[in-house]
């Protein structure tokens, strides 16, 4: 092996050779149990950025860890076409490189620019996951829109268009004037913003001198009032109710109604009711069969029947004007500050515009119980646990969802409008003639669903549920879901109610949620903060294993992530141990070590090793079974570098003429690298090639399962002895700045007969560790030359003085240790005195209180009473 790791050849070429060797595709004949996960598609609107990397990489460590237990898997890719995202993405880079709008171009045209953007978007994203190792199955490769996707996209909206469940209705919709489309409710992010309460004076027509008073934050769309309601049970407007109001600047007339949905707490207890622009009074109009005049147009600019000066103007200029002539007029009570949400686009960040609109509905309510049930039976779990409590509380108040955008990219809507009979054609197909005229003059409906439309069936779909095919019969339901907290409603939701409606089984077992990755300072990432992290440039950097290994280890479910560069730096560190530790173990073996591991012959540092090994395969086993990945990635590294690398490559220094030792570094060093693949592949693949056994790729070998034949307590105990008192012998010689490679006479007195015989067997070891010149336990250390202390449980060392400054130097040392001990015994004497903590704390965490407590106050004496002998 080469004398430094370097993470870029390594990582150069396995991916393509994992690849041709088919290692990430299904065997024709299913050999284990299904398991399977469809990717999260990514959009293909530019790269991967930094929480792509995270999504990706959870699953495919579940993935690569479930191929080496026997399952039988399939990981399907795919990337999503991403209607809105896609189409603004190009549009802008149109009219910065052409000065062109898709207008300009028309819609075939700019649809083939959208799709050579596709490919080479596509292009790009599948260069960068196979820079992080997914092992994805390509050959299943699926796309949001493609030919195939289109055909069975087409085929569930007519198949819900005949169940009744997808209707036309002109309604009040979220309309943003920059993306140029109507937006679902979830795509609409209400923000706090300071506006301005105006209150308007609406003068009576009976009695102009008189008037009812309306507050309003939008004065522009008083244009277009239709009524005024107040709540019929509110004194102040009781008899006032039936009566006409002057419309101010417009010359209309408008009726005051009484509605029990009026808040009589807001403004003035009086509402202005202005149905073609408001939810709230769309409802109200609906109740009282009220005209709804359309006053600010799709592009956000004032229009019909209002005041000649008023048109044309955009919504915020408009109010300003109508405000200017409202004072003039004497016609604003008063104006206040006020803080009040505002919904915004969640793409653009521009101010939606609420406006009457015939769109595509799905209606929700029926689609949701059955989803709600699935979730609430524990067919599907979510971890953590707390995101079923928001999933439950959107589904319970599920409104219809709005599936049609006025966008040129994605799914256009198979609906076609005879221009004879204005009858509406849906079918799979596109027809040729009107079934109910026989006319051939037919228009397809120019917009497209919305892009989460298509992403609610990627579960079955993408396994050929429109086929019924093997795969689909094989591996759906699929086992996992991993995605973000933020997609549970636009993704996870609908995900479920479309696969139980038509894939007749919830979609997935398991829902695990991401948290966000923020940078160090806990902030969030984006190009405008100028804190984005590129995860291409850290693989560059650091290498793909360190970044895997850097987002799993932080990864607790539903928890944010802090990632700092100098994380995966200090992971890359953690690869060149790795590299050195199997350096040493290759360099050493000699072809001659067994296959199996015999227990009679090897030493009890080897079976120390296997033991420790032994108890964190039955950890890790654990830790991924329960998705705590983070919790194994840890436990494994801590084994490598303080067990491994600290302890065991030190003891079989002394063994390495043994076959049986060298037997056992080569099987530790395999059962190591195989608990690393799944977070690490290439450098454990790489390092595997150097010990490999009759397969001819880690992932083909079995992942690591506890075995009872590997329990050795006696030698396991033993060795934390020795440990423990090198440790300390160690820790004595570097406080009285012993030179480290200096041998010196080492004393050791002993309180336990059985750790005595411990160390007796292993005195070789404490030599070679402890850099001793000879060592000697003894029953009496007073009766020695005066030196250096240490003091362990059950365990007293004596480095012997060379001259009167080593004595001055250790009571020194000595007394200030001694200080230290005292203030913390005080400290924990009084928490157990203080009466909470013993009241509250579980009986077995006060035990072991007690238990430190005690070893503290013998250590204390133990130290004392050699401060007493040194003066």
């Amino acid at each position: 092996m080469e004398k430094a790791y370097d993470h870029l050849q390594t990582e150069s070429d396995w991916y393509r050779r994992w690849q041709e060797n088919g290692l990430f595709t299904p065997a024709p004949e299913p050999a284990g149990i299904p398991f399977s996960i469809i990717l999260p598609p990514p959009n293909v609107t530019g790269s991967l950025h930094i929480g792509h990397a995270l999504t990706l990489s959870l699953p495919d460590i579940i993935v690569r860890r479930k191929k080496m237990q026997g399952f039988h898997v399939l990981w399907l890719p795919g990337v999503d076409h991403a209607g809105i995202a896609t189409q603004m993405v190009v549009e802008k880079n149109l009219k910065k490189e052409t000065g062109q709008t898709k207008e300009d171009l028309g819609r075939e045209k700019f649809l083939q620019l959208v799709w050579g953007w596709k490919d080479a978007s596509e292009q790009k994203i599948v260069g960068q996951i196979k820079k992080l190792g997914l092992a994805l199955d390509w050959s299943r490769m699926k796309f949001t829109l493609s030919d195939e996707m289109q055909r069975v996209v087409r085929k569930v909206f007519v198949a819900l268009y005949r169940e009744g469940r997808i209707y036309q209705g002109t309604y009040m919709v979220n309309r943003c004037p920059s993306c140029k489309t109507v937006l679902s409710d979830l795509e609409v992010e209400h923000k706090e913003v300071q506006g301005r309460l105006t209150y308007i004076r609406y003068p009576l027509l009976r009695d102009p001198k008189r008037w009812v008073v309306v507050a309003t934050t939008r004065p522009e769309t008083l244009l277009g009032d239709v009524a005024v309601a107040v709540h019929p049970k509110d004194a102040r407007y009781k008899k006032l109710i039936g009566q006409e109001l002057r419309l101010p600047l417009t010359g209309r007339t408008i009726p005051l109604l009484g509605d029990e949905d009026v808040d009589r707490e807001f403004g003035t207890g009086a509402v202005k009711v202005t149905p073609a622009h408001d939810p709230a009074d769309f409802k109200i109009a609906l109740k009282h069969n009220l005209e709804k005049i359309v006053v600010i147009d799709e592009q956000t600019r004032m229009t019909g029947p209002i005041p000649e000066k008023f048109i044309g103007l955009d919504r915020f200029a408009c109010r300003q004007a109508v405000l200017e002539d409202l004072r003039a007029q004497g016609l604003v009570e008063k104006e206040e500050e006020y803080v009040h949400n505002v919904g915004h686009c969640q793409r653009c960040e521009t101010v939606v515009e609420p406006n009457i609109s015939k769109q595509w509905f799905l209606k929700t309510a029926e689609l949701a119980q059955p989803a709600i049930a699935a979730v609430r039976d524990n067919e599907i779990t979510f971890i953590p646990d707390k995101w079923k409590k928001v999933y439950f509380n959107w589904m319970e108040n599920i409104q219809d969802w709005c599936i049609s955008r006025q966008l040129w990219w994605g799914h256009r809507i198979p609906a076609f409008y005879c221009q004879d009979c204005q009858e509406v054609v849906v079918d799979e197909t596109d027809p040729e003639r009107c079934p109910t005229c026989g006319g051939s003059r037919l228009v397809q409906d120019e917009d497209v669903l919305d892009t989460w439309f298509s992403s609610a069936l990627w579960p079955f779909t993408t396994l050929g549920w429109q086929d019924d095919s093997a795969d689909f019969r094989t591996f759906y339901p699929t086992s996992i879901m991993a995605t973000g907290f933020d997609i549970i409603f636009f993704w996870v939701a609908r995900m479920i109610m479309m696969g139980l409606h038509f894939g007749k089984a919830v979609p997935f077992r398991e829902v695990l949620i991401n948290g966000l990755i923020r940078d160090e300072k806990g902030q969030k990432m984006s190009k405008t903060r100028n804190n984005a992290v590129d995860p291409l440039e850290i693989i560059r950097e650091y290498g793909a294993d360190a970044l895997r290994f850097t987002l799993a280890v932080q990864a607790v479910p539903g928890m944010d992530i802090s990632l700092s560069v100098s994380r995966v730096k200090g992971y890359k560190a953690f690869a060149n141990k790795i590299w050195n530790a199997s350096r040493f173990v290759v360099m050493n073996l000699k072809g001659d070590e067994a296959a199996t591991i015999d227990a009679g012959a090897i030493s009890d540092a080897d079976r120390w090793i296997l033991h420790e090994l032994n108890t964190l395969v039955e950890k890790v086993n654990i830790s991924f079974d329960e998705y705590r990945m983070y919790e194994a990635a840890d436990l494994i590294y801590h084994f490598i570098w303080d067990e491994y690398c600290d302890w065991y490559l030190e003891f079989s220094k002394s063994d390495l003429a043994s076959p049986a030792t060298r037997a056992v570094l080569k099987f530790t060093l395999r059962r190591i690298l195989q608990l690393l693949h799944p977070f690490m592949p290439f450098i454990s693949e790489e390092i595997y090639q150097r010990v490999k056994g009759d397969k001819d790729f880690l992932i083909q070998t079995e992942f690591p399962a506890f075995s009872k034949d590997l329990v050795f307590p006696e030698a396991h105990a033993a060795m934390e002895t020795l440990k423990k008192v090198v440790a300390e012998t160690r820790k004595t010689r570097t406080e009285n700045r012993i030179e480290p490679n200096k041998k010196v006479p080492i004393f050791l007195k002993c309180d336990s007969p059985a750790e005595r015989l411990h160390l007796e067997k292993h005195l070789k070891y404490f030599d070679f560790l402890s850099r001793s010149l000879g060592t000697e336990i003894v029953a009496d250390l007073s009766v020695l030359p005066r030196g250096f202390r240490g003091v362990s449980q059950n365990w007293e060392i004596l480095l012997p003085f060379v001259d009167d400054q080593d004595r001055q130097r250790e009571l020194q040392r000595l007394r200030g240790e001694h200080d230290k001990l005292a203030k913390l015994i005080a400290q924990m004497e009084g928490k157990l005195a203080g009466g909470g903590f013993a009241d509250k704390a579980p009986a077995e965490v006060i035990l072991n209180f007690k238990k430190n407590l005690q070893e503290y106050i013998e250590k204390k004496a133990k130290i004392g009473k050699t401060i007493d002998d040194l003066s």
